[in-house]
């Protein structure tokens, strides 16, 4: 890794910062650790029960304020690229700021969902408009940029902005197009009975999440074959594209007869899982030599080798709590498990650590999207 720190702050790296090796071996290792992490911390030490009914639908919350936080707030106030850190500032205060502001945030945000507006019980519902709140919030902040107020005002105004665009957006597609036909919830006050139902747009906004990560500015294809359009053009490209091949996507793999758990929770949450870890944690690994069209393929289809694999693995992992689950009746299967834990615990743990700690103890991440697809290397 060359200049990570310089690539993080604007100024010149002097002295290697952290310990262990540089750039992607130092991915290598904090995914290995903190997966371990979370497989035993937030699979294997708790409960079916607590993990299905309580654990996945808040974990949608903590989802939404990690995103605003880092993507459209960067980092403000205590790590980079819009906070105060530099290399004389330690970074375990840095992250632990960071982490109290991310947990204050998401527990006011809980609370007044529970106890004062709409006055949810934890439930399926959190589930439902969280991933809606989700989808907006990665949506506006990776692909659009915050677009257009990014760079025009301070960080937290940007990030009201954003948490705005993220509220309005959501409400009005929970309000008019959802409905809970075929849930308990079905016919309470809480169904607003519109021509989307729940289950469906569920799994495909799970999908569009995974398309629009394949074709966003820093992961998978790094913007390919949409950066002639300049921004919000390349934005526009995206956002349509992404749901047009989503909805192939979902819509094509329920009539060939697949589980809708395996496709939206194993295969979407996999692809999404790989092309955060491939395109920030291990840099494009095997593919930097090649630019352009080259590597934006090349990433793809290395993407989707190690979605099989990961898949493949989860379900041997995960499959003794998956069995869990349907002793107990609970409504959820191993495929549910592997999108908790791809998305819920493991995902939001390597952005926490490498955009608020900024890979404390290791060395110094690069910034997503590194190498640049016009840049050849090694």
């Amino acid at each position: 890794m060359a200049n990570a720190e310089g690539m993080a702050t604007g100024k010149k790296a002097i002295d290697v910062i952290g310990i262990g090796p540089e750039g992607r071996l130092g991915g290598l290792i904090q995914f290995a650790g903190l997966g371990v992490l979370s497989v035993v911390v937030f699979v294997y030490a708790l409960s079916p029960a607590t993990i299905v009914l309580t654990l996945l639908p808040a974990t949608l919350i903590m989802l939404i304020t990690l995103g605003q936080l880092v993507l459209i707030g960067d980092g403000f106030p205590f790590a980079p690229p819009g906070g105060n850190w530099t290399p004389a500032v330690s970074r375990v205060e840095a992250g632990a700021k960071m982490t109290i502001i991310w947990a204050a945030f998401t527990a006011v945000f809980l609370i007044f969902m529970l106890y004062i507006y709409p006055g949810w019980p934890m439930s399926p519902l959190y589930l439902w408009w969280g991933a809606i709140a989700f989808w907006c919030t990665l949506l506006y902040g990776i692909n659009w940029n915050t677009w257009p107020v990014k760079g025009k005002m301070h960080p937290w105004l940007t990030m009201l902005v954003g948490f705005t665009v993220v509220l309005v957006v959501t409400s009005l597609v929970w309000n008019f197009l959802t409905n809970l036909a075929g849930t308990p919830l079905a016919n309470t006050p809480m169904d607003h009975k519109g021509p989307l139902n729940v289950s469906w747009l569920t799994g495909y906004i799970v999908w569009a999440i995974a398309w629009f990560f394949i074709l966003s500015p820093v992961f998978t294809t790094q913007g390919w074959p949409f950066t002639s359009l300049g921004h919000p053009g390349t934005a526009i490209a995206q956002t349509v594209v992404a749901h047009a091949i989503a909805y192939i996507c979902w819509s094509g793999s329920l009539a060939l007869g697949m589980s809708p758990s395996f496709s939206f929770g194993a295969v979407a949450s996999s692809l999404i899982f790989w092309a955060l870890v491939y395109g920030w944690h291990l840099q494009f690994w095997g593919v930097t030599k090649y630019t352009g069209a080259a590597r934006a393929l090349a990433a793809f289809v290395v993407q989707c080798v190690l979605t099989a694999f990961w898949i493949g693995l989860l379900k041997v992992v995960l499959a003794p709590v998956g069995d869990a689950i349907a002793a107990a009746k609970l409504p959820a299967d191993v495929n549910i498990l592997i999108i908790y834990l791809n998305l819920c615990i493991f995902a939001p743990a390597l952005i926490c650590h490498n955009a608020m700690w900024l890979r404390w103890p290791l060395t110094l991440p690069n910034p997503p999207g590194t190498p640049p697809p016009d840049v050849s290397a090694p």
